[in-house]
């Protein structure tokens, strides 16, 4: 393998698996349930959204 190549790897792998670590830690600090559009709202509770699966 070329150096070229080599340099190539490393630069996509930083970029892939940095991104992945970016990612993890984002949605460990912003989890799911108190992001996007309902947030925190009680229209958003466990109890409120399964009663709505079952109509």
């Amino acid at each position: 393998m070329s150096g070229i190549a080599i340099m190539m790897m490393v630069m996509f792998m930083v970029v892939i698996w940095g991104g992945l670590v970016v990612s993890a830690l984002h949605l460990r600090r912003n989890p799911d349930e108190k992001s996007g559009e309902l947030g925190m709202s009680t229209w958003a509770s466990d109890d409120t959204l399964a009663e709505q699966e079952y109509r």
